[in-house]
């Protein structure tokens, strides 16, 4: 099972913004951040004041239990969205670039602004949150329905290029397994294709 794309994400995005000089130019000048490794962008528990569009680079989302314990819930590469809960709330997660990145900031005014001036946008976003829920659910069903072995092998499936780019110790946390849990799973696949 996997989702349509999410309309404003990805290249396609990309190529809907340079369809329009006006709109690809006013989005040129959105301010950007650069994030180094390592360096977070929001904390689970802070106030949710932006969403931003990841221009470049690698971030993961992630939630991190009382006894510091990290489970990542997300990756996100090039062309996607992050941060998207309620403008005010507590953010359930953290994001945290795991390469150089850099990020274009949307405060919730701008974010209304871009709605605003165009018209196309509240229809993307319906989109975009479709795709986003029926993503949701497919992680979920994963989750709760498929073994250790066949959450690795959907994901790499998925996401061959987004697997290259992670450690195992980010997958392991993302299939919901040990790191010597998936090194057992991938040495018995390496086997299993000799």
């Amino acid at each position: 099972m996997v989702s349509a794309p999410c309309p404003l994400c990805g290249p396609a995005f990309i190529e809907w913004l340079q369809a329009c000089p006006e709109r690809w130019a006013h989005w040129q000048t959105l301010p950007r951040r650069a994030l180094q490794r390592g360096q977070s962008l929001q904390s689970q528990g802070q106030r949710v004041e932006r969403v931003w569009c990841l221009e470049q680079g690698l971030v993961r989302g992630f939630f991190l239990d009382p006894q510091g314990r990290e489970r990542n819930h997300a990756f996100y590469a090039e062309h996607e969205w992050l941060g998207a809960t309620r403008f005010g709330s507590a953010s359930p997660w953290h994001l945290q670039a795991l390469e150089s990145s850099q990020v274009v900031e949307l405060s919730e005014a701008a974010l209304q602004n871009l709605q605003a001036q165009w018209p196309q946008a509240p229809s993307l976003i319906m989109q975009a949150l479709q795709a986003g829920l029926a993503h949701q659910t497919e992680r979920e069903h994963a989750l709760l329905m498929l073994d250790a072995a066949e959450r690795y092998r959907s994901f790499l499936q998925a996401s061959p290029a987004l697997a290259q780019r992670l450690s195992q110790k980010h997958i392991a946390s993302y299939l919901g397994i040990t790191e010597v849990a998936l090194s057992r799973i991938r040495r018995r696949l390496r086997e299993r294709s000799d």
